[in-house]
């Protein structure tokens, strides 16, 4: 464990976060902890990306809101859940060595449903916002194969 002037950060304890992700019951406080320490973690992507059933357990927070979005049933915690999802996923995207996989593997296309919502409500707005973050995350660096994605698809 290293320390920067921006926090400590106990890897233990972003390992068992990340392994609390596979549990419905603890995904949601993992989601929370881990948004908030995305940025003291510079090998969060990787670590996300190579656990096992983690970006499965993101997409199932995805997917699970679906059915919330038309008509608009969407709550303010939902919301806050996936969107905590989302800013992990938006780590995957920026990151030089997991941006590819996550291309290769359509991630993106699970956004869609987000990005077309028309609600005005709050919880609505952020889902959006934080859909087009991860968008945004993604074309950042002019990549071309990010380009490419987005033009095939």
């Amino acid at each position: 464990m290293t320390s920067s002037p921006k926090a400590s950060v106990d890897r233990e304890q972003i390992y068992q976060w990340v392994q609390n992700l596979l549990n419905p019951e603890t995904r949601e406080q993992s989601l929370a902890e881990l948004s908030k320490k995305r940025e003291l973690v510079p090998d969060l992507a990787p670590l996300l990306w190579h656990s096992f059933g983690t970006i499965t357990a993101l997409l199932q927070e995805i997917i699970a809101i679906y059915p919330l979005i038309s008509p608009p049933q969407l709550t303010a915690q939902q919301s806050n859940s996936v969107c905590n999802a989302l800013a992990l996923l938006q780590c995957v995207a920026s990151h030089q060595e997991t941006r590819s996989y996550f291309l290769m593997a359509n991630i993106p296309l699970f956004l869609y449903p987000f990005l077309h919502t028309t609600s005005k409500l709050r919880q609505f707005e952020y889902l959006r916002l934080t859909s087009l973050g991860v968008v945004g995350a993604l074309v950042k660096p002019d990549d071309k194969e990010v380009i490419q994605f987005f033009v095939e698809h």
